[in-house]
């Protein structure tokens, strides 16, 4: 094919001006429609207009692009997630951070990110950018640049295909400005023998990222976190300075801290030097404790030490218990199973169990009174969520149970989706149970994607899972009329069928495949509820149009057909048969392809 002048075709206005309103109408159909699954026909090219060959290439393009969907027409699968993005992501304005959201389907899989709000987001100069592969990146910025919306703020992504859609869980994003910090140890107080807690102060807008790794005596004894300590010095999970016992030559000993920001990666030390502060004095002091109330988080299985320090004079007895301070029976019980032991007045839990969540109380009783800490401690697991069966086929108007499997704890809040939004419950939709939805009298509109997605305060997770409806043969639900026209107007014939799978329809006019022109066209589409809507457009019909058309919804599950004529004005025509085979001793159908109205009989003979 002889391509034209494209410089000559862009500078002639009215030549592209002249494309038909057949043409446009055709492509604003096409554009507007929402699934093609096929365009077949008008594969020749009347003539070398540049209006033409931008047709004629348009056309290929988009029946190449439909012939693969056509081929895994009847395989589709819904949208999961092979990689959620995480429910945390932190970084520095000097490194910058990405986040990946990655899903497999067929069709493959539409992604995209949402705000807070559920609000589609775009790309941002300079500090936010949607990549082509669906990952979510935040470059590296100056501190003038930092934005609290984007910066600092939540986002989730979504997963969409002709099936349905998911929801990935709430990603929190952080982005810190990098600042320089300085860790200042404290100068505690206390009497000769008591214990002293030393803490290491850690800068407000740093705290969060910051940690205490170790603790160096000067000159150069380096104490490291344990549970038990040496006897004299522990150093506890959380980062403070356990000393037992003091002296007076505990007094002279000057301590740092080294701490690491999990950011920048940057070790820190101390640059001032923390001594215990002896108190001489010999006057009795009641117990005094700096906090009345904490709180320790702590993931299933991990150590937890708890110190209970107060000032003062005598020394103190330690006392640790729950509930009611004469009921001692559940730190009693962790002891005795071998758990936990209490030192000095620490609590020391080897590994938590989610029974020990709750009020933990030390009281500290000396001839001169008593002072209690309270201590709450939250016991976590990391939460997981799945939906049981993930993939069921039920039969229309049937029933299908949707069972939410969910470990971890605390599972504070319990959702249900449906393709991504709030699963709204009714007469057929029933939430037996947080955990457990029944759908009873199954409708087309309950196939989709489900999720249930669980929350506490700390991280969200989430369970997927696809109900499919089981086969139901082809049924056409609307279909084209016979019509007798004039030549010259355009024509269109429409056919709709339903189905499970999704059918797809096949035209013939005779009972012979549709001739090859660029006055017909063959269109189709999908709707949202997986009707499949198929249109024969004939433009400048002709009598030799003429004859029986047919449309034909086609699945794995059966087959429907309807067939009409359309009689155009003009004198008889028969058009050219193929090749016919017949089997023997079976029947053997012949339309004969006769166009042009009316005609008074019709004569088929052999040989």
């Amino acid at each position: 094919m002889r391509l034209p002048n494209t410089s000559a075709a862009m500078d002639d206005k009215p030549a592209v001006a002249k494309v038909s309103k057949r043409r446009k109408s055709f492509f604003n159909y096409a554009m507007t429609t929402k699934r093609w699954h096929r365009i077949a026909s008008a594969t020749s090219v009347a003539n070398e207009t540049g209006e033409d060959v931008v047709l004629f290439f348009m056309v290929i393009f988009i029946a190449m692009m439909t012939s693969t969907v056509a081929s895994n027409y009847f395989d589709t699968q819904g949208p999961n997630f092979s990689h959620e993005p995480p429910s945390r992501i932190e970084f520095t304005n000097n490194a910058g951070s990405i986040a990946d959201c990655i899903a497999h389907g067929n069709p493959p899989p539409n992604v995209e990110w949402l705000d807070k709000d559920n609000n589609p987001i775009t790309s941002i100069s300079k500090v936010r950018h949607i990549l082509a592969n669906g990952s979510l990146y935040f470059p590296p910025f100056e501190a003038e640049e930092f934005r609290q919306d984007v910066h600092w703020s939540v986002y989730h992504c979504v997963a969409s295909n002709a099936v349905g859609t998911v929801v990935s869980r709430d990603v929190v994003v952080k982005a810190v400005v990098n600042q320089r910090y300085e860790p200042e140890v404290q100068n505690p107080g206390g009497f000769i023998g008591s214990n002293v807690l030393i803490k290491c102060n850690i800068p407000s807008f740093v705290k969060e990222y910051v940690t205490v790794t170790s603790w160096l005596q000067e000159p150069n004894f380096n104490i490291y976190p344990s549970l038990e300590g040496d006897g004299k010095n522990h150093m506890l999970p959380t980062g403070e300075l356990l000393v037992y016992n003091i002296t007076r030559t505990d007094a002279h000993k000057v301590y740092r801290c080294r701490t690491h920001h999990k950011l920048t990666q940057d070790s820190v030390v101390s640059s001032n030097m923390g001594k215990i502060q002896l108190t001489e004095m010999r006057e009795l002091v009641p117990p005094i404790m700096n906090e009345k109330t904490t709180s320790v988080v702590a993931r299933l299985g991990d150590p937890v030490v708890v110190p209970c320090v107060a000032y003062a004079n005598p020394k103190p007895v330690y006392r640790w218990h729950t509930k009611r301070p004469n009921n001692e029976e559940s730190v009693q019980h962790l002891l005795a199973t071998g758990r936990a032991k209490i030192k000095e007045g620490t609590l020391i839990i080897t590994a938590v169990d989610r029974s020990d969540s709750g009020a933990f109380f030390c009281t500290a009783t000396n001839s001169e009174g008593s002072e209690t800490l309270e201590v709450q401690i939250a016991v976590t697991s990391q939460l997981t969520a799945s939906i049981q069966p993930t993939i069921q086929t039920v039969n229309l108007g049937k029933t299908a149970n949707l069972i939410c499997s969910i470990s971890g704890f605390p599972k504070q809040t319990i959702i249900w989706l449906k393709d991504g939004q709030p699963l709204r419950s009714g007469a057929r939709v029933r939430l037996l149970s947080t955990e457990h939805i029944r759908i009873t009298s199954i409708t087309k509109e309950d196939k989709g994607m489900y999720q249930c997605i669980v929350k506490n305060d700390l991280e969200s997770a989430q369970g997927t899972a696809e109900l499919r409806l089981g086969e139901v043969a082809p049924q056409l639900i609307y279909k084209f009329i016979e019509q007798t026209i004039q030549p010259g107007p355009s024509v269109s014939l429409k056919c709709s069928a339903s189905g499970n799978p999704t059918p797809k329809i096949v035209w013939h006019l005779d009972g012979f495949p549709l001739p090859n022109n660029d006055r017909l066209m063959i269109g189709q589409y999908v709707t949202m509820f997986g009707d499949v809507i198929s249109h024969v457009n004939i433009s400048a019909v002709k009598s030799e149009d003429g004859g029986e058309y047919e449309c034909k919804a086609i699945s794995r599950a059966g087959e429907a057909s309807h067939a009409a004529r359309l009689n155009i004005y003009g004198m008889p025509y028969v058009r050219m048969m193929p090749k016919l085979s017949a089997v023997t001793d079976k029947t053997f159908f012949l339309n004969c392809p006769v166009a042009r109205y009316p005609i008074d009989s019709i004569i088929i003979e052999k040989g």
